[in-house]
């Protein structure tokens, strides 16, 4: 994960002080990765101890780590937001350069142990995507079952128990339509797997297992808020061939 991705992720955990200092840190990139720790506490009128905390609180080992994240950052942002195959690219590198640094092993095991996987996707490109996958799992020898429509996905978990398993595929994962759904599996303790965009959410609040991806606005004529989701299709990509390494090599 990059600088950023770190943030989107962690910075709702960060008391009101601490969410002060990371806004004073991507306002002040540049300078932050001339200085040394001291000189850091000094600039957000704290103390060494309390930017090492911070740098520990949204994933780093350690200062020297989050400041060496930040200067890829700004390296990042170099790109030309109108290049939009730059953009593609950009989202590409940094959904795999996520899943490297993602253990995957408790979901991998879940969901070979798995009773009953059913897949739900909130929207359409969501489906398309989960489609594939649930067929990637299939032929790795994983039943699984696909369901359609909001109606069934409420029905459906209600009748779950806590031996199956439950894959959400969103892009915000704070589709109100869900919100049911998601609250009986918690109540009969479902395990539930989210995949969503990186940032703070309810899905992934609600997951027992989160997986996340990165994206981005594609400008258009014809309508707003429309989101590239590249990325939801590499990391269940990613998903199902570490599944099937897992089948074949680790048995």
């Amino acid at each position: 994960m990059n600088f950023d991705q770190h943030i989107k992720i962690n910075f709702e955990k960060l008391s009101k002080n601490e969410q002060e200092m990371i806004y004073y840190i991507l306002n002040h990139k540049t300078e932050v990765i001339t200085l040394s720790i001291n000189e850091l506490g000094n600039k957000l009128l704290s103390s060494k101890s309390s930017v090492l905390r911070l740098a520990k609180k949204i994933g780093f080992r350690g200062f020297s780590e989050m400041k060496y994240s930040i200067e890829q950052s700004l390296l990042q942002t170099t790109i030309a937001p109108t290049d939009l195959v730059a953009t593609l690219q950009k989202e590409i590198d940094q959904t795999f350069q996520y899943a490297s640094q993602t253990n995957f092993q408790p979901l991998l095991d879940k969901i070979k142990q798995a009773n009953q996987l059913y897949l739900y996707a909130t929207g359409f490109t969501q489906n398309n995507y989960t489609k594939d996958f649930s067929n990637d799992l299939f032929l790795s020898g994983r039943p699984n079952y696909l369901i359609s429509g909001e109606t069934n996905f409420e029905m459906i978990s209600q009748t779950l128990t806590a031996d199956d398993l439950v894959i959400v595929t969103s892009l915000s994962g704070n589709t109100p339509a869900i919100k049911n759904a998601i609250k009986n599996l918690q109540l009969i303790k479902v395990p539930i797997c989210s995949v969503t965009f990186f940032g703070k959410n309810f899905l992934s609040d609600a997951a027992d297992y989160q997986l996340y991806y990165e994206t981005s606005e594609l400008p258009s004529l014809m309508v707003t808020g429309s989101y590239s989701m590249v990325g939801l299709n590499i990391i269940l990509t990613i998903l199902a061939r570490k599944f099937r390494e897992y089948i074949l090599f680790d048995e």
